[in-house]
């Protein structure tokens, strides 16, 4: 048995991320709107701290640039693996700040930017470099 993940499986891991970064950065996009436009179905008094406007614009921003990483993933960039991992710990925390104003959404968003990390950090681009 290899210890070297074999190099079709670590890009269909790559492909994978790709998908799944996209989908987050627009789930990131809705919630930002979200909190801009529909303020009324969130709990705006169990955020951290700021006010809603200010976590639609922060939601818009990480977004945006999550849309940015998939696409610099997929072109192959190491960068972009590096970029996309500090994206998704930083999204993590941005989701568990705002734990209380809409928990199963941010626990949602959680769970699938841990698994963002895991699979850049093991697999990266899914390109071999030897």
């Amino acid at each position: 048995m290899s210890v070297e993940p074999s190099s079709t499986r670590a890009q269909d891991w790559a492909r994978f991320v790709v998908v799944l970064f996209f989908v987050l950065g627009c789930f990131n996009l809705i919630d930002g709107l979200a909190a801009l436009l529909a303020d009324d179905q969130f709990r705006v008094d169990e955020l951290l701290f700021g006010d809603l406007t200010m976590w639609g614009v922060i939601y818009l921003v990480v977004g945006a640039l999550q849309l940015s990483a998939a696409w610099l993933i997929h072109r192959g960039s190491e960068t972009g693996v590096l970029f996309g991992m500090t994206l998704a710990a930083g999204s993590a925390v941005v989701a568990m700040l705002s734990i209380g104003a809409y928990p199963i959404w941010s626990v949602i968003i959680l769970g699938l930017d841990g698994l963002v990390i895991y699979v850049l950090t093991v697999y990266g681009t899914g390109r071999s470099t030897a």
